[in-house]
């Protein structure tokens, strides 16, 4: 599947499998840990985190509502969008996953206040609402529409599969950007200053805030 002009012709957009999933967890990787602000401030190992990251990226494949963009030329995986039924546990997905989110524990409690303010969500029924967790792109690769192109598949497959809402979670102002452009509006936002757990501002000090879009 071709998609775009210019630099986006070298991109091939494919549904996200098991056969892509180990190289796709690669870079959600490297995303991760070097740009996204708040993943970046817990500090964590990049060798410890691969192999939870590979078996996420693995429960993704699985749910078939994902994409990657790969290059043409490389073969290398250059973007992503990873989405699963809001009402997934994902401590049930594995081992690997339970330690996955316990890296992210603050980030999850954040994202949980964001979430309790839309009641709505709290009472979804499995199949209504496709949550879009996380986005990526390889630095080399960003500017060029890759992204809102894989958030718009994901989103049109979600709602073949009978999904008659979506949500995602902005940790930026381009990430928020980018899914506004692509239908959403805000709906929650905390300024990471804001957020207190454990009785401390764990976020304090990082730009902005946090989207539930």
């Amino acid at each position: 599947m071709r998609h775009g002009n210019n630099r986006d012709m070298d991109q091939c957009i494919h549904l996200l499998t098991h056969d892509t999933a180990d190289a796709t967890a690669e870079l959600y990787t490297r995303v991760f840990l070097e740009d996204e602000p708040m993943t970046r401030h817990h500090g964590i190992n990049p060798e410890e985190f691969l192999p939870c990251a590979r078996e996420y990226l693995h429960f993704c494949a699985d749910q078939e509502l994902s994409f990657i963009a790969v290059d043409r030329e490389t073969r290398q995986v250059v973007a992503f969008v990873l989405g699963s039924d809001l009402t997934t546990d994902l401590f049930s997905v594995g081992p690997g996953m339970v330690t996955l989110l316990s890296f992210f524990r603050e980030s999850m409690e954040i994202i949980e206040e964001l979430e309790s303010w839309c009641p709505d969500l709290s009472n979804a029924k499995p199949g209504m609402i496709f949550h879009i967790f996380q986005i990526g792109t390889h630095c080399n690769s960003r500017r060029y529409g890759l992204v809102k192109q894989l958030i718009r598949l994901s989103l049109s497959r979600a709602a073949d599969r009978g999904f008659v809402k979506a949500v995602a979670e902005c940790t930026g102002s381009i990430s928020r950007h980018t899914c506004e452009r692509c239908g959403f509006h805000c709906a929650a936002y905390i300024r990471y200053d804001d957020f207190i757990t454990g009785g401390k501002a764990f976020f304090a000090g990082l730009p902005g805030g946090i989207s539930l879009m």
